[in-house]
């Protein structure tokens, strides 16, 4: 007869790890398994979503499609669309080509051929991507040399790109081309600008180029400036939000001009207290400030740096566009406006 071994002996595992802790041990690992399986998941659908949202001016009142000076004509929720839709940081209308035209903060064009239902958008028919280029046709990479934020037409034709970090302007001849430098130096215009906080905006005007750096105006140093060309820097332009949404550190993000010469801007302020809040304001080519309307909770707002003016038919439209700096936790939101008839005609 063999004698029978200690339980030790023949179950050494049972011992070291009871059947308790193996268990726990098998839904930890599943548990564990089962998070990276959904984060992949969750990458895989915000990479390739499709599905276009509406979006309501106020999700608490659907009702809703008046906003101080204007009426509100459709919003969209944009997704990645698979082609890694974000970021969106300039904005403009292309009239020749009837196409909304976007940058993203990573160097790269967007254009959106829209779906409108009489003056109301409704979604996005086509999206067409491709990137910026630098002098010698490298693709241009990083937030040092890729940080692409404003967009205008040039007077020689083409387009005008604005970057932060490495502050430049360079013109492009059409936006999947090589670009050339303007000689136009950013800081020059606009005085010490931070990395980040650089060229935001810019906006043709008259023949002349009004620039605006990512900053609140100070009696010491104003936020915009006019660029009349050649050796002339031009002069400081102070530009202001309501005093409301600039308690809340509102900076200038965008800007664009009507063909009456009236200059709109769009105000962008965040804070972990109150959230994201935007502003519409519109500079006519003589006469004060009017502002638009302001964007806050309860309304649909994000982190909105891109607008463009349309004109069509005596009617001025205005699209802003949200950047959601490739995170999860914001929205890529675009969202249609027209200038009340009474207000657009008194500028």
């Amino acid at each position: 007869m063999v004698a029978a071994l200690p339980h030790s002996e023949i179950d050494p595992v049972s011992k070291a790890f009871p059947a308790k802790s193996l268990r726990l041990w098998v839904s930890a690992g599943a548990l564990a398994l089962a998070l990276i399986v959904l984060a992949v998941f969750m990458d895989w659908r915000e990479q390739s979503d499709d599905r276009i949202v509406p979006v309501l001016l106020n999700p608490e009142d659907p009702s809703q499609d008046r906003l101080g000076a204007l009426i509100y004509r459709g919003g969209l929720d944009v997704p990645r669309m698979g082609k890694n839709i974000g970021g969106l940081s300039a904005l403009r209308w292309d009239e020749p080509e009837g196409q909304l035209v976007a940058l993203t903060d990573d160097a790269r064009w967007v254009r959106m051929t829209l779906d409108e239902e009489g003056s109301n958008l409704a979604g996005i028919e086509a999206i067409e991507m491709g990137p910026l280029l630098g002098i010698e046709g490298e693709a241009l990479t990083g937030k040092q040399s890729g940080d692409s934020e404003s967009l205008t037409r040039s007077a020689k034709g083409g387009w005008l790109v604005g970057f932060e970090h490495e502050h430049r302007i360079w013109r492009y001849p059409s936006l999947d081309a090589l670009p050339e430098e303007t000689g136009i130096d950013p800081v020059e215009v606009l005085g010490a600008m931070e990395d980040n906080s650089g060229l935001e905006t810019m906006a043709r005007s008259e023949g002349n180029l009004v620039l605006c750096a990512q900053r609140q105006a100070r009696t010491d140093k104003a936020n915009c400036a006019i660029h009349f060309g050649g050796a002339d820097l031009g002069g400081p332009l102070e530009v202001r939000s309501s005093a409301e949404i600039e308690a809340l550190g509102a900076v200038p993000t965008d800007a664009d001009v009507s063909e009456n010469g009236t200059l709109y801007f769009l105000f962008r302020s965040y804070s972990p207290r109150t959230g994201n809040a935007a502003e519409l304001t519109a500079l006519p080519q003589w006469g004060e400030a009017m502002h638009l309307a302001a964007l806050h909770p309860p309304l649909s707002v994000d982190n909105f740096e891109g607008l463009a003016v349309r004109e069509e038919e005596g009617r001025t439209f205005l699209y802003i566009v949200s950047d959601d700096n490739f995170s999860s936790g914001q929205r890529t939101l675009l969202m249609k406006f027209e200038v009340a008839p009474s207000v657009s005609s008194a500028q």
